[in-house]
């Protein structure tokens, strides 16, 4: 009776939160965590006498970001699941949230390309091959084979997942027809397992 009573107190102070401030608990301290490091960064970049260069390029990416990439990379995201549940969904017994399974490695090649966009473009190649004594002609090439890995990472999760899917779809309805044949005492398990729907992902 008191673990019931605390269980609802506990949830209720929960739910309460939530309502106030809009997420778990845990939102909140994630997000103080980052303003913290955030701020321990920004404390440390001081010391450099580059500062205001680096507080310039900061601010120009968050512009960047919110008026350009943010609408470029919201319209993508749109056109894609448009064009899965269009055109893939009808050929592919698969549910809305596969999409994932693109969209994760698009979004991993989108960050990786801004991530390393001065070498693939090889802009400052006097200056890098003098720090390092290497050359920036390998990042187009290793940016590309980086991509091909997180498509086909992903593309090998979707199969072992929708291979399971289907194995359990399978044993369950197999395991309700041969219930309802010893119930009824006739067969036909094997029927009805094979009129069964596969769930979907």
């Amino acid at each position: 009776m008191n673990r019931h009573l605390k269980g609802h107190r506990d949830g209720g102070v929960t739910a309460r939160w939530r309502a106030f401030y809009g997420a778990h608990p845990l939102h909140l301290l994630a997000v103080l965590s980052c303003l913290a490091l955030a701020g321990y960064a920004a404390l440390r970049a001081t010391a450099n006498p580059l500062w205001p260069r680096m507080l310039i390029w900061f601010a120009a990416a968050i512009v960047a970001h919110d008026l350009v990439l943010f609408p470029l990379y919201t319209a993508a995201d749109r056109l894609l699941t448009g064009l899965w549940r269009r055109v893939l969904s009808s050929r592919i017994p698969l549910s809305g949230g596969a999409v994932n399974y693109v969209r994760v490695p698009l979004l991993g090649a989108a960050l990786t390309f801004l991530l390393f966009l001065p070498g693939i473009i090889r802009q400052g190649g006097p200056a890098y091959h003098a720090a390092t004594g290497l050359d920036q002609q390998p990042y187009l090439d290793r940016w590309l084979l980086l991509c091909i890995a997180m498509f086909l990472a992903s593309a090998l999760v979707l199969a072992v997942v929708r291979v399971v899917q289907l194995t359990r779809a399978g044993t369950r309805a197999s395991g309700r027809c041969l219930d309802q044949a010893s119930r009824r005492q006739r067969p036909g398990g094997s029927q009805c397992a094979r009129r069964a729907p596969a769930d979907r992902l």
